[in-house]
């Protein structure tokens, strides 16, 4: 079987100073159209890059997204993370670069972290990032006041650019942090739209929080915390909201028993199904019939409805 042939990929590598951690590439000669004849080959460094675009238009790609890239932004590249930079045609681009050895200096700057310094390492070389000045004012003065620190290279800059490249590797975190937060409440909805769903369709039947779990794939324990954290009610909560809404529904049959509404929709007790009700809408099953065959309306959304105290099927 024919093998389709690997994307070439280039290593750009650059040697650091002695007792350095930052190498800069500043002036005039990074003012140029990028990417010329390069036609999308990705590269990777052994070494963080920062990027500020001056001015310009492109496109950026970090490992397999694509991004737009103009005045006034932004780049943080770990490591060993393919990417590329692209004019646009005929656009001459300025960007200034600093590349830092981010995994000697949390080793041996940031030992009085209480991350270990593993963990710091994991966490920063996660992913790039490409970001606007404005609404990350805070993280671009201090790449500026970074470069412009080794610009003037004044007397005892290596120890002011400690403190620089420190408060980078902080907002670096969390960058990371935030993002990951993100991701985690996408997963989590994901698992919450599939418990709903899982509810609907087995709402008849004697369902315990455990069941959901285990059809979400998640620990009882660990799927309450997302469920809740999510929703802000708990599973039992949501589960009898779903049985009450379908049994008010039902209670405009009027030859349908009390008791056969409350088996149908999945309490085993006549007496679990009276205090569910009345906990969610204020008054009995029959009351609630008498009322609503009254003023011919059936639904739950003029009642309000507390979901919050946690009651339990019997």
């Amino acid at each position: 079987m024919k093998r389709t042939p690997r994307q070439s990929i280039e290593f750009r590598y650059y040697d650091m100073p002695i007792d350095q951690y930052v190498l800069p590439k500043l002036g005039k000669g990074w003012e140029q159209q990028y990417g010329a004849g390069m036609s999308g080959k990705l590269h990777f460094h052994n070494y963080l890059e920062i990027g500020f675009c001056y001015h310009g238009r492109g496109k950026l790609i970090i490992s397999d997204q694509v991004y737009r890239y103009g005045d006034q932004m932004f780049t943080i590249i770990p490591a060993n993370i393919p990417h590329t930079t692209e004019s646009d045609p005929g656009n001459i681009c300025k960007w200034e670069y600093l590349f830092i050895d981010t995994d000697a200096f949390i080793r041996n700057e940031m030992k009085d972290c209480r991350i270990p310094s593993d963990e710091i390492i994991r966490i920063v070389n996660q992913q790039g990032f490409i970001r606007t000045v404005e609404k990350n004012a805070h993280m671009a003065e201090t790449i500026r006041q970074t470069m412009e620190e080794c610009r003037q290279s004044l007397p005892f800059y290596e120890e002011s650019l400690k403190g620089f490249v420190r408060a980078l590797i902080i907002d670096v975190l969390r960058m990371n942090q935030a993002q990951e937060e993100v991701n985690n409440n996408v997963r989590y909805n994901d698992f919450v739209e599939k418990a709903t769903g899982f509810v609907k369709e087995h709402y008849t039947e004697d369902i315990k929080v455990k069941d959901i779990a285990e059809y979400c794939g998640l620990s009882e324990s660990h799927f309450r915390r997302i469920f809740e954290e999510i929703t802000n009610m708990k599973p039992m909560d949501y589960v009898n909201m779903v049985r009450i809404d379908k049994a008010c529904a039902m209670l405009f049959k009027e030859n349908i028993s009390m008791q056969d509404i409350g088996k149908a929709v999945g309490y085993q007790t006549a007496s679990s199904f009276n205090r569910n009700f009345r906990n969610l809408t204020g008054m009995s099953p029959l009351q609630w019939q008498k009322k609503e065959m009254k003023n011919g309306k059936n639904s739950l959304k003029q009642y309000h409805i507390s979901a919050l105290k946690g009651w339990e099927a019997d």
